[in-house]
């Protein structure tokens, strides 16, 4: 390559990391593109294209909103409305189809790039590819295994059941009800829902009537999907977890067959847990109108509710911060009709949150977490997590801007005060 020629690269590549770090992707595919014309052979220009093409098409991923119009559309007979919903439902696939096209051509040329790995296990996984997506994630997090966020995408992809996410854990993986700081009277509910899906023998020699399932509801934050997991991990179950997003589709038909789908796989792998954050949104009242599309997703789920029986073991865990908006008919009995409120903490709960989520990080003497647990009224388990999180930012900062380099790295009273402030 003459040195024109490599000059020309350089300045393409340079180009579209310009435009990517202004997220002005439009400008960073054409400029990789032109650095691949330049450089057919170029592994860096190749990944810097796949990349872009990724986040291109997360940048214009269609929403719930989209869908909804484009089918609405459809229903109306606007045509051209719903064809212009479906260009674009097609633009992001195909952006995601060439993003796979680039990355696995440096994978042809490079097998060990980590990066390129990674970001086709993310491409994969918006394809719906989840067990290619799941293969590629683990060999990222094991050709790269101190980058985090190749680690935490194939812990995510591979073994979500194993995942925490709630701030009230004491480790990183919860196994108890011991692990989170929930009301006693809460605690006992869900070790009633344990035992049922446990021993389900002894429940029906008990006469106990077992239900299909229970709806978890309280503000966001609180630990509601930590409970599901735990739920499912005590009682030794297989674990499901979905959102709107993974159900609902553009096209006919798709999104009913999804959820057909995930029932079926629950009672393959049965004893299991299906966990649906944010219910609410999925199965909400029915209106009908241009509406249809969500109505049929409540109706397939119903009918797979119903379908149930204590013998499958397949047990159904709703989380909430609106359950107002829910159908009606999902709460009634047989369903969801079993409801435990996940509530906020109070002062005590919090003073242990405090000592929870700053057990790993040394805090100075005049720090009062019992001054801070009454200071944080209506704070959840979260917006502690947050609270301790951004008082760690500020001693950073401070201790950073420091002429004084053996300023002592600890979280002071000042910081919380700070985080306080700036949070409240």
């Amino acid at each position: 390559m003459s040195n024109t020629t490599t000059e020309k690269l350089e300045d393409a590549l340079r180009r579209g990391m310009d435009s990517a770090r202004t997220h002005d992707w439009v400008r960073a595919i054409e400029a990789y593109r032109k650095a691949i014309a330049l450089d057919p052979e170029s592994t860096e220009a190749r990944f810097r294209l796949g990349w872009s093409l990724w986040n291109d098409a997360e940048n214009d991923k269609p929403g719930f909103s989209d869908m909804a119009f484009a089918y609405g559309a459809q229903v109306l007979g606007l045509e051209s409305s719903a064809k212009e919903g479906k260009r674009k439902f097609q633009r992001y696939r195909q952006s995601l189809v060439d993003a796979e096209y680039y990355l696995r051509s440096v994978l042809e040329r490079d097998p060990n790039h980590a990066r390129a790995v990674h970001y086709l296990a993310r491409t994969l996984h918006q394809l719906d590819r989840r067990g290619e997506a799941q293969e590629m994630a683990r060999r990222a997090a094991q050709l790269d295994p101190a980058n985090s966020n190749y680690v935490n995408l194939a812990n995510s992809l591979t073994a979500p059941q194993q995942q925490s996410t709630s701030p009230t854990e004491v480790s990183t993986t919860v196994a108890t009800w011991n692990d989170i700081i929930l009301p006693a009277k809460t605690k006992r509910e869900l070790r009633q829902m344990q035992l049922m899906l446990e021993k389900p023998d002894m429940a029906r020699e008990l006469g106990i009537q077992p239900p299909t399932g229970i709806l978890l509801k309280g503000p966001p934050g609180t630990g509601k999907t930590t409970v599901a997991r735990i739920l499912a991990n005590e009682s030794r179950c297989s674990f499901f977890a979905i959102t709107p997003a993974d159900v609902q589709q553009m096209y006919v038909g798709e999104s009913e067959k999804r959820v057909r789908d995930l029932f079926l796989k629950a009672r393959q792998n049965a004893p299991s847990i299906i966990f649906i954050d944010e219910i609410d949104a999925l199965l909400t009242i029915r209106q009908g109108g241009v509406a249809i599309h969500s109505d049929k997703i409540v109706n397939q789920f119903l009918q797979e509710m119903d379908g149930l029986t204590s013998n499958n073991r397949v047990f159904v865990v709703g989380a909430t911060n609106r359950p107002d908006m829910l159908d009606p008919a999902v709460r009634r009995g047989g369903r969801l009709s079993r409801e435990i409120e996940i509530p906020l903490p109070d002062v005590e709960a919090r003073k242990e949150l405090f000592r929870l989520c700053t057990k790993s990080a040394r805090i100075a003497d005049d720090v009062d977490l019992d001054h801070l647990a009454a200071q944080t009224e209506g704070y959840s388990g979260a917006d502690i997590r947050a609270l301790v999180n951004e008082a760690g930012l500020q001693a950073l900062i401070r201790i950073a801007d420091s002429q004084d380099r053996n300023l002592p790295r600890i979280l002071s009273n000042e910081d919380f005060s700070f985080a306080l402030t700036n949070l409240g």
